[in-house]
């Protein structure tokens, strides 16, 4: 069992929902690809600058569809460690 505390990251609020949900960075599973998913309407996109302007986003997150929380190291390799809050 892991000892180390799964942390979520966040970029901002959603602008889909109205500023309700969180924009977190996650991982897919299957494919290894970073994203971004509000965590409660379930919006996409591909990386932080389009999620933060509105563009390219969508809502079609399929709930099959398995992610996991992305690590620090995951973000800075991307370097999205910008974006964080």
């Amino acid at each position: 069992m892991s000892t180390e505390k799964e942390s979520q990251y966040y970029i901002g609020r959603c602008p889909i929902c109205g500023n309700y949900g969180m924009l977190e960075i996650v991982v897919n599973i299957s494919s290894k690809e970073c994203f971004i998913l509000c965590d409660e309407c379930s919006a996409e996109w591909a990386n932080p600058e389009d999620a933060l302007k509105n563009i390219n986003g969508k809502r079609e997150f399929e709930t099959s569809q398995r992610v996991r929380n992305a690590t620090y190291e995951e973000i800075k390799n991307l370097g999205w460690e910008k974006y964080l809050l």
